[in-house]
């Protein structure tokens, strides 16, 4: 037998005695060096990107081990969209966090741990300032459907609104959205209940406001997402979330966020007249329109 043969049935023959005797198995692949994810501000409390790197990291660290740290390497470059989940299926990318949709769960591989509790499947308005009248005449999906809300062209989010007959103006990119509302391109911006409590101060000068009555719900989950042929960080990501959601600090950090707070709060006492909206089919295709 030739050393090469012998050496590759010495290594096996460790595996399966390894793997039989329940043990935590160390190798290429299974506690990676490094998990590369999108350029990102990690430092800015304010920014969403904040709580998803600080969470990620947290995942990592409970299933490390003592002789091994994983660390995230960051992209040099910003990716958004379509792009990040082309680059995520060409294996640029080794994680990113997104809402679910049918076919991003057809495309890349979900952690199916909710990232944002509730959070994220409820939505206010944002308005331009003095219009608040306009919003309090809605009572029901057919009343707002007379207005045109902005959303990003390649959000899960638009999609679910246009399936319920809500006309939307689309645009490519995040803050333009804010002006074209300004500019009254379109009548309000729908956002998430953990995002919209900072975002409303982002752009003073544009004298937006947060409409006051009313709510939109509907199931949104926010995942972390892998490459499909990367289980092994899915399990591994799975278990560090659980194990944080086990011993609190997933709730720590979560509660650390202070517009996270805030949407906790009001969830419990608001007496906003909620809209709900039907979610997408799974077997339907998301659009990718690009401006």
């Amino acid at each position: 037998m030739s050393r090469f043969l012998a050496q590759f049935f010495q290594q096996v023959g460790l595996l399966i005695m390894l793997s039989c005797c329940g043990a935590t198995l160390v190798l290429a692949g299974e506690l990676a060096d490094t998990v590369v994810i999108r350029q990102s501000n990690m430092t800015d409390i304010k920014n969403e990107d904040y709580y998803f790197y600080h969470l990620l990291s947290l995942a990592l660290s409970k299933t490390d081990s003592d002789q091994h740290k994983t660390t995230i390497k960051q992209l040099p470059y910003r990716l958004e969209d379509k792009r990040l989940r082309t680059e995520m299926m060409h294996g640029v990318v080794d994680v990113l966090w997104s809402p679910t949709s049918g076919e991003f769960e057809q495309q890349m591989l979900p952690v199916r741990i909710s990232l944002l509790r509730d959070l994220n499947n409820y939505r206010l308005l944002l308005i331009r300032k003095n219009e608040q009248a306009r919003f309090s005449s809605i009572r029901s999906i057919e009343d707002l459907r007379k207005l045109k809300g902005g959303m990003g062209s390649q959000w899960t989010d638009a999609n679910i609104m246009e399936y319920n007959g809500l006309p939307l103006v689309h645009a490519v990119g995040y803050g333009k959205l804010f002006k074209m509302l300004a500019a009254k391109r379109f009548d309000y911006f729908s956002r998430g209940l953990y995002q919209i409590q900072s975002e409303v101060n982002f752009y003073p000068e544009l004298e937006l406001q947060i409409e006051q009555e009313l709510m939109l719900s509907y199931p949104n989950e926010v995942y972390f997402f892998v490459n499909k042929n990367n289980a092994v960080l899915a399990k591994r990501l799975e278990k560090g979330l659980n194990i944080a959601l086990e011993d609190g600090s997933f709730d720590e950090l979560f509660n650390s966020i202070p517009r996270y707070r805030w949407g906790i709060e009001l969830l419990k006492t608001h007496q906003r007249r909620v809209i709900e909206l039907q979610s997408l089919p799974p077997d339907l295709p998301a659009v990718d329109d690009e401006e």
